[in-house]
């Protein structure tokens, strides 16, 4: 997902440097490089922080779960689909017999 406040953060650095001298211009590339180093430090940081494992490891296990119980109601609402056309087979074909014997 894209978020307007980095890409308008970029246009603008980008409009920046463009408009400075040589010099701004590789100190600005420098201070974007650096920027983005700090995010990456940031990222890894809160990636190995023990309570984003914990909450990582507790939605993976809900998520297994909800896909355990999903797959339970598909596999008796398999079984019950197969039920009401057996049943209606039987009922059609009652009821076609038993038009026969009227005759």
């Amino acid at each position: 997902m894209r978020r307007p406040g980095r890409t308008a953060a970029i246009i603008l650095s980008l409009a920046l440097a463009a408009a400075c001298s040589r010099h701004d211009e590789s100190k600005a590339s420098a201070d974007l490089k650096d920027a983005g180093h700090n995010v990456d430090s940031a990222a890894s940081k809160v990636g190995q922080n023990a309570d984003v494992r914990h909450v990582e490891a507790d939605f993976k296990r809900a998520g297994h779960d909800a896909a355990q119980d999903a797959r339970k109601l598909a596999a008796e609402a398999k079984a019950a689909a197969h039920s009401l056309a057996a049943d209606s087979r039987n009922a059609a074909h009652q009821a076609a017999h038993s038009g026969d014997r009227d005759s």
